[in-house]
């Protein structure tokens, strides 16, 4: 590497470095990717006019551009290791791909770069804005998806979006660098007045476009973060609401009865269990004096068929008998039983959190919580809260304020946020629920490289308890959120950017290459007189056509009138012979006999005639006429078989159409239509001579660039020697009941002039007879204007 190198590759370096820095104030967030890479195209015009030695210049500024911060030497070895692989990859993917580039355009381009012709420009297109930038734009991302920078979920809108800024700055920064050094020099000398201008001015606009987009669209996602998240919240308090209301209406219950059973308490209960999933149990707790406890111990084991008694929890949190005190708040019901047989007969009043809940309870008449505790029930480490509910006395004779006991709700953390904020519901927004008290209890949170983005919360009163929900979104939910109005203007200025740097560029070459300019001026000559020759030939076939037609109908006229007259003669003829069947001799009724076979024969091949000048006449299809539009398939045959049902239904046969729904062509539809119409009363006249029961299967496949359509019959078929000549003119093997031999050949000049295809016959395994007609998906204009004047 010599001296005069070295400096080249740090000049590249730095301008790589100031170009990308710039650009990434464009990013999309969270950052990794933009729409404009002007680095991308400086780096390849150097490579392209300096050589393949400059490329560490390319490694060195992007792994600059990628590096944020100096790292932390305080870190692990790994990590710090880390930090530096990632843009040491990327800067390696950027070198790689200007050497790849270069490749490209000299190999399928030149070593000069003139871009004066719209094949050189769009070669450039390809290979050097696309080709080459899926190098940098596959290393980059990947390294990021396997690092977990960047998620799966985003993976392919980074790709994309680092691929088109990629392109944008190859097609923008590169033309701009060979304007000013490029070669040879008097062609891009002559560019340097308009086209620096426009490609400056229009990559301006695309990147305000885009900047205002990507703004507003992350404007729009934070709206929607923010509105998903009010609703979400609207929902919990709702459905907590839900649960106390059903508190309110088991105090009801209590203050107005005497006395509840068991069974009435679990008949009453279990409605709202059944509805509110979220409970993981209700109970019923009375107040108990002390002189009660044995009797109500004795009930309680008759009942629940075990020994029950009043219990509290000792500092290990074991279950031991209550000792004795004046006065018990002990857990006379719960459901459902199974599953919390453990709490039947606790005293609530043992424990401290909730004597602080029922003793606020009492005080305000309303539902109060205890702060998050270890339930009662629960064997291992299941945390939940209780709710308590006061229950007074409403008989008259007794003080207003006696309290009678409690009903509670009592709720198991997990079960609980699952019914609020059921993961399926929040979709790619995690949630986190802490109190003031215990922190953090529950979180949806399971990948912790998802990077926040947006974040919301607020508060949910429960039972005077109050819990602090937080919302995060993160790149999945951008993922799953995301519009196409940034990538829209993204595109539409790469389209633009492209069509009009390459209107400029083979305007402004055309000045400075005369002799491709003089080549441009014979092919165009040559063009004029091939097309005068076409128009020729199309007037030609026109006056044909015209000639035709109006020979088959001067022809009809007289066939007409004559067929009128053979008909009227035929019933004279019979009138005749009935008004003299009783009085004729024998040779009166040989002439009248002779007379009337003779008329009949007339007849029929007079009418045969008249069939025949109206197949010759179809024969003789005006191209000219012809519309190429585009239809979609499926769509398109079943129309045509709808309105050809009379005609095989009416004999019986059964036509089956297997086409997929989404394919689409752009052809001449009535020459498919009559096709179809050709091949259907082929089959009808030529397959079943017996008046059997058919089956003709259409069926539709897509080939590549192809349609294949394969029309097939049970029918008699036909026999190897015969499908050598089937779409022969005037071939037929029922020429005496009817046939033309016009039909097959009228399919096989459609298929192949009209529709640019090709027909065959495919040999069936069993029996009858299978057409492949092979179609282009599409008739381009070169072929349309072909068929028009041909």
């Amino acid at each position: 590497m010599t001296a005069r190198v070295i400096p080249m590759i740090f000049l590249l370096a730095m301008s790589y470095f100031v170009l990308g820095k710039t650009a990434l104030l464009l990013a999309i967030p969270p950052g990794y990717a933009t729409a404009i890479w002007p680095s991308a195209g400086i780096a390849l015009a150097a490579i392209m006019l300096k050589g393949y030695r400059l490329w560490p210049g390319v490694l060195l500024g992007s792994f600059l551009v990628n590096v944020y911060a100096l790292p932390d030497f305080s870190q692990p070895l790994l990590d710090l290791v880390s930090s530096f692989v990632v843009p040491l990859v990327i800067g390696a993917g950027a070198a790689l791909q200007a050497v790849v580039g270069t490749w490209l355009v000299r190999r399928y381009i030149g070593y000069q770069l003139r871009l004066d012709s719209v094949s050189e420009v769009l070669r450039f297109i390809v290979f050097a804005c696309g080709l080459s930038c899926v190098v940098s734009a596959s290393v980059g991302t990947i390294t990021l998806l396997v690092t977990g920078i960047v998620s799966a979920e985003n993976f392919i809108f980074h790709w994309l979006t680092w691929w088109v800024g990629d392109g944008l700055g190859v097609m923008i920064a590169t033309i701009l660098a060979f304007v000013y050094f490029g070669q040879p020099e008097d062609v891009w000398r002559s560019r340097r007045r308009i086209l620096p201008m426009i490609l400056i001015g229009v990559s301006l606009i695309v990147m305000s476009l885009f900047f205002l987009g990507s703004r507003w669209e992350l404007s729009r996602q934070q709206d929607e973060f923010h509105s998903y998240s009010d609703e979400t919240l609207s929902r919990a308090q709702v459905i907590v609401d839900t649960y106390i209301e059903n508190l309110y209406a088991l105090r009801a219950l209590m203050e107005v009865s005497d006395h509840v059973s068991a069974a009435e308490f679990k008949f009453f209960v279990g409605g709202f269990l059944e509805r509110n999933s979220g409970f993981q149990a209700v109970t019923w707790t009375p107040l108990v004096r002390d002189v009660d406890r044995a009797d109500l111990e004795l009930e309680m084991s008759a009942e629940n068929g075990r020994d029950v008694h009043i219990t509290r929890r000792d500092q290990s949190n074991k279950l031991l008998p209550q000792s004795k005190q004046s006065e018990y708040m002990m857990v006379r019901y719960i459901e459902p039983l199974q599953g919390n047989v453990a709490a039947l007969g606790y005293d609530i009043s043992s424990n401290s959190f909730a004597r602080a809940a029922f003793t606020r309870a009492v005080m305000s008449g309303r539902p109060e919580g205890t702060d998050v505790i270890r339930l009662i029930q629960e064997q291992e480490a299941g945390y939940g809260f209780v709710v308590y509910l006061a229950v007074k006395s409403t008989d008259p004779s007794v003080k207003s304020d006696s309290l009678r006991g409690f009903v509670s709700g009592v709720f198991r953390i997990p079960d609980l946020m699952a019914v609020l904020l059921p993961p399926a519901y929040l979709g790619d927004i995690t949630a986190t629920v802490s109190t003031e008290r215990g922190g953090v209890i529950y979180s949806t949170q399971k990948d912790t490289s998802d990077s926040r983005v947006f974040a919301g919360n607020g508060v949910l009163h429960f039972g005077g308890v109050d819990f602090l929900i937080e919302l995060e979104a993160g790149q999945r939910f951008l993922a799953g959120s995301r519009s196409i109005t940034p990538w829209g203007m993204l595109v539409a200025g790469l389209l633009f950017t492209g069509l009009l740097g390459m209107t400029f560029l083979v305007l402004t070459g055309q000045k400075h290459s005369s002799e491709m300019a003089g080549q441009e001026l014979k092919a165009m000559l040559a063009q004029l007189r091939e097309t005068q020759d076409h128009l020729v030939e199309s007037e030609k076939m026109a006056s044909l056509g015209g000639l035709v037609a109006g020979f088959a109908h001067e022809l009809n006229t007289p066939l007409g009138i004559a067929i009128t007259a053979e008909s009227t003669l035929q019933d004279d003829i019979a009138k005749l012979t009935a008004s003299l069947e009783s009085s004729a001799n024998m040779e009166t009724s040989s002439v009248l006999a002779r007379m009337r076979e003779a008329s009949q024969i007339v007849l029929a091949n007079v009418q045969r005639a008249g069939g025949l000048i109206v197949s010759f006449k179809q024969v003789s299809v005006d191209q000219a006429t012809t519309e190429t539009r585009s239809i979609n398939l499926y769509e398109y045959l079943t129309d045509v078989l709808m309105h050809l049902s009379p005609n095989y239904r009416r004999s019986g046969h059964e036509v089956v159409l297997d086409c997929p729904a989404d394919i689409s062509i752009r052809t001449v539809p009535g020459g498919i239509a009559q096709v179809v119409i050709n091949l259907l009363n082929n089959s009808l006249i030529h397959a079943f001579p017996h008046s059997e029961k058919g089956h003709i299967h259409l069926s539709v496949t897509r080939q590549q660039d192809n349609v294949v359509i394969r029309f097939s019959d049970d029918g008699i078929g036909i026999s190897e020697l015969n499908q050598k000549k089937v779409f022969e003119p005037f071939y037929t093997t029922r020429r005496g009941s009817g046939g033309t031999g016009l039909g097959l050949h009228v399919v096989y000049n459609i298929v192949n002039r009209q529709l640019k295809g090709r027909i065959s016959i495919v040999n069936q395994a069993v029996s009858g007879t299978s057409f492949e007609i092979v179609l282009p998906m599409a008739i381009n204009q070169l072929d349309e204007h072909a068929g028009s004047i041909s």
